[in-house]
């Protein structure tokens, strides 16, 4: 068994301070953490946030400018690829479009000359566990976008490596099959033991299926977070804003002189006790974070916030509605069924159903005050 300094187990990956320059243009600066063996570990970062590149990196395809890479404690500064004992699975899948799905998977395999009775009890038994026996004997442009992942994800786990790498796997699949497949890959990891770290652009995909999200924006992690705790005390204002749909309203507020209420966009809520004492260390105004789900809908009387209704949208079970008072908005995600009774143009009451889920941000930084 692999072990850390202090008798503890090696993660099975763990990077320090990895950076990485292209042509003078940092993509990765001071990237540091860790993946247990057995978990499911996601990054969660927009297009050029640096995912691809930190992939690479732990591959062996690229080399860092600083940093070390360490595998089970190890650290593999000038292995090869092919000795890092990691499989890595790209949106773009690079079947053999010549090959079966048998023959697809199986390369591992042949490479590595397993015998081949060997090699078809283990192709069979791959392809029961992704339910994928009826295309093993056809070719990938017979297959649909969904039967060509799975192949591609068998061919990868058939080599039962220690850390598989997955660069956007579902990017291209449309969201039906996507939902399926990310439920498939969960189920798979937990049933096996594999170790996963997988790269996405997609805050859902993240947030159901992943034991750990380290959020990485701009070539740094900003936070390293259970899904959960991502999103509800998320670092930023910014990282905020990625997870969670409809987007978080961000009101300019401040506090009122009383220090009991806030002053938000001609509105006044009572200071949530999570905040008081932030808050009252930010005299001079701060943004409020309130998620579209955090407010319902209420009878004017005694309502936390009035606005008039300037758009409905209709999103099947749930709506939409975007609530205007002066200059200020918010979205409001309520029922279609409570939608339905309100009507553009018409002012209504709204209420903030957890205040201690309220958000406060620096105005100038963007960090999340917290007690």
């Amino acid at each position: 068994m692999d072990t850390a300094p202090g008798g503890q187990t090696a993660p099975v990956l763990a990077l320090e301070n990895l950076t990485k320059s292209f042509r003078g243009k940092i993509a990765l600066e001071g990237v540091s953490f860790s993946v247990p063996k057995a978990s499911l570990t996601v990054i969660l970062g927009h297009a050029g946030a640096g995912k691809t590149t930190t992939l690479r990196l732990i591959a062996g395809l690229d080399q860092p400018d600083a940093g070390r890479v360490l595998l089970a404690g190890r650290d593999v500064a000038g292995w090869e690829p092919k000795d890092r004992d990691i499989a890595m699975i790209f949106d773009n899948l690079a079947l053999y479009p010549n090959k079966t799905g048998f023959e697809n998977i199986a390369n591992p395999l042949l490479i590595r000359k397993t015998p081949r009775p060997e090699i078809a009890e283990r192709v069979q038994a791959m392809a029961k566990v992704l339910k994928i026996g009826h295309t093993l004997g056809r070719l990938p442009a017979t297959m649909s976008g969904g039967e060509r992942q799975r192949i591609a994800l068998g061919r990868a786990l058939i080599r039962t490596p220690s850390l598989f790498l997955l660069d956007e796997p579902l990017s291209s699949l449309d969201a039906k099959l996507r939902i399926e497949l990310r439920a498939e890959l969960r189920r798979l990891q937990s049933e096996h033991g594999y170790s996963f770290l997988m790269a996405t652009p997609d805050f859902n995909e993240a947030l159901a299926i992943a034991d750990t999200v380290i959020m990485l924006r701009q070539g740094k992690v900003v936070q390293i977070a259970t899904p959960q705790a991502l999103y509800d005390q998320p670092v930023d204002r910014e990282t905020a804003r990625a997870v969670g749909a409809p987007l978080i309203n961000i009101l300019p507020a401040r506090l009122d002189p009383d220090g009991g209420t806030i002053q938000v966009a001609g509105w006044r809520l009572p200071v949530p006790g999570h905040l008081h004492a932030a808050l009252a260390a930010s005299p001079d105004g701060f943004e409020l974070g309130i998620r579209p789900e955090n407010l319902g809908l209420v009878d004017i009387p005694g309502a936390d916030l009035t606005g008039m209704v300037s758009d409905v949208e209709p999103l099947g079970l749930k709506s939409v509605l975007t609530v205007k008072k002066g200059e200020a908005e918010v979205r409001v995600l309520v029922e279609s069924a409570a939608a339905k009774t309100v009507a553009v143009g018409r002012e209504i009451g709204l209420c903030v159903k957890h205040p201690f889920l309220l958000h406060a941000f620096a105005a100038a930084s963007g960090r999340r005050l917290a007690a």
